[in-house]
């Protein structure tokens, strides 16, 4: 198992990482997020306030455009030229002639002006084509239908001519009734303005990292890539793209802001690479620092680990030299290795003399054994003896007596059932009584169910003992024994009281204290470490004792069922 673990210069290294490049990490993350919000608001910003210029700019456009038209739509020379045409009185064309001279003026006056149409009530058309210079000729000025005005100005994009070899142009149109001031509800014709959406440019100017869309409806009618003029505004890709939109309240039509977020994204990387940079470095030169500063405490670990390894060899001789530089935890832990193998060591050295010891004690005690069934052959010759000459009474302490031996001789130590425990304990009551010649009245107070549960034999003996000797028997009168168990939860309780003349307080407290070995005491001494033995912490035992009434010894112990003989 040891191969798979990974060493400590390992574990130090993995824990510097993960404290250095965790925090590193969260500090990149919240960083990038904060940057990206400052970046992404900046780019707002901009790009609003770069489709409010373009937006003023282009209301600046049309004012001038409608203003420039709006004095030429309400011209008198004008208004009664237009009115003669529309009451047929334009005699060899000439009212016609005026009006295109008018219109060619207004082109000339105005370079941005592409052309300019005029339709009147009754469908008569007049135009000048700046692109072919010509009153007669155009592939499109002459081909615009007067639209329903209902008042007012009226702006339109969309047409396209062919004005050059590389390329068509674009219009954008604003149109205007002719107004006659005498009678300003009478329709006498309209006017229509066009002009090139690229004259737009050259007072809108855009960031090389945005795109301006002016839109009519859905449609696109002007931008500065001539290729999207025409196409609608959602087949224009939005990736990497962040889009701002207004309406122009002039005009109707919308503006829109593509702003590329390349930039953007190169600004956030490169911050994301400088940041996975310094990291990195971070990490290195922690890591070196780990190493370089712990590299004694390393070299002290490998040389205990290599002694460990003796040690679990069976070399209790190896020692780990010790450094009194190192932190004090280190020279502590070498230090009290170094007492451990040698303490250890001593102790198996001991336990093998003692092993030694025991072996040859258990031999010579084997050698001096006498065979029980040797002692049982006796008694029962004795008992017969005693039943010979009617000294029945003798022969009932003789029977007792071999139950007793047979009893503790079988399986030292072993579990026996409660009720096995008393009939015992009954003998051997019956003994005592005539050893000391005294009245001696034992009375047990046992559950019938708990008589089944088991305890281990010869546990209750020392105690019984103990309360006859040091109790009763120093007591003139009966000497009475009181025995009762009972079951509290998992233990049974066991209670042992005597009427004696008690236990002087100090021997009471020697008594109630494990650790304490009295003279004359030493069977409950005993019993208490055959109780630790058996039930480790289930096992409680404590004395209660009063002058002159008598001594009380309370056992608490694990209860065991048991299928057994109660007897």
């Amino acid at each position: 198992m040891r191969g798979n673990n990974r060493s400590l210069r390992t574990s130090l290294v993995m824990a510097e990482s993960v404290t250095i490049v965790l925090p590193l990490l969260i500090l990149i993350f919240v960083m990038q997020a904060r940057i990206g919000e400052i970046l992404k608001s900046n780019v707002e910003t901009e790009m609003q306030r770069e489709i409010e210029t373009a937006d003023q700019m282009l209301n600046m456009m049309m004012d001038r455009y409608d203003s420039v038209l709006s004095d030429f739509c309400t011209d008198e020379e004008l208004v009664v030229l237009v009115q003669q045409i529309n009451n047929k009185r334009d005699v060899l064309d000439a009212n016609s002639n005026q009006i295109r001279r008018q219109l060619k003026r207004l082109c000339n006056r105005n370079e941005e002006v592409e052309g300019v149409t005029l339709v009147t009530t009754g469908g008569q058309k007049y135009f000048y084509d700046r692109v072919s210079a010509s009153s007669m000729d155009s592939t499109w000025a002459g081909h615009l239908v007067k639209q329903d005005m209902g008042g007012g100005v009226h702006f339109h994009g969309g047409v396209s001519l062919e004005q050059s070899e590389d390329g068509s142009g674009h219009l954008l149109q604003i149109a205007r009734r002719i107004v006659d001031y005498r009678d300003i509800h009478r329709d006498l014709g309209t006017v229509i303005l066009s002009f090139d959406q690229e004259v737009l440019w050259e007072v809108i100017s855009s960031k090389t990292e945005s795109r301006l869309y002016i839109c009519e409806g859905d449609q696109i009618i002007a931008s500065e890539i001539r290729e999207d003029i025409g196409k609608k505004i959602s087949e224009i890709s939005t990736s990497g793209i962040s889009v701002l939109s207004t309406d122009n309240a002039v005009t109707g039509w919308k503006l829109y802001d593509y702003y590329s977020m390349r930039e953007f994204s190169r600004l956030i990387s490169h911050q994301t690479t400088l940041m996975m940079v310094m990291t990195v470095g971070f990490l290195i030169e922690g890591s070196i620092a780990v190493c370089l500063i712990f590299k004694p405490i390393f070299l002290q670990v490998k040389q205990i680990e290599s002694a460990m390894i003796e040690v679990e060899k069976g070399d209790f001789s190896v020692r780990v030299p010790g450094n009194t530089k190192l932190p004090r935890e280190v020279v502590t832990i070498v230090g009290g290795f170094n007492k451990m193998v040698e303490k250890t060591g001593d102790l198996i050295e001991k336990l093998k003399t003692s092993a030694e010891e025991q072996r040859n004690a258990e031999l010579s005690a084997m050698e001096a054994q006498i065979d029980p069934h040797f002692l049982y052959n006796t008694l029962d010759t004795i008992n017969w003896k005693a039943i010979e000459r009617d000294e029945y009474e003798i022969s009932g302490m003789v029977c007792a007596l071999a139950d007793i031996l047979r009893y503790s001789i079988r399986n030292p130590g072993g579990l026996v059932s409660i009720g096995q425990e008393l009939y015992w304990l009954s003998q051997y009551t019956m003994l005592q009584k005539e050893r000391i010649e005294q009245p001696l009245e034992v009375e047990t107070d046992i559950p019938e169910e708990l008589k089944g549960c088991q305890i281990h034999k010869m546990l209750l003996q020392p105690f019984v003992e103990n309360a006859i000797k040091h109790g009763g028997y120093q007591k003139e009168g009966v000497c009475r024994l009181t025995i009762r168990i009972r079951r509290i939860e998992d233990q049974i309780y066991i209670m042992i009281r005597d009427n004696g003349k008690g236990i002087p307080k100090e021997t009471l407290q020697i008594l109630n204290d494990p650790t304490k070995r009295m003279e004359g005491h030493v069977g409950i001494y005993n019993v208490r470490k055959r109780l630790e033995l058996y039930y480790g912490e289930d096992a409680t035992c404590y004395f209660e004792s009063r002058p002159d009434i008598g001594t009380t010894v309370h056992l608490f112990v694990k209860a065991i069922r048991g299928g057994g003989k109660n007897r």
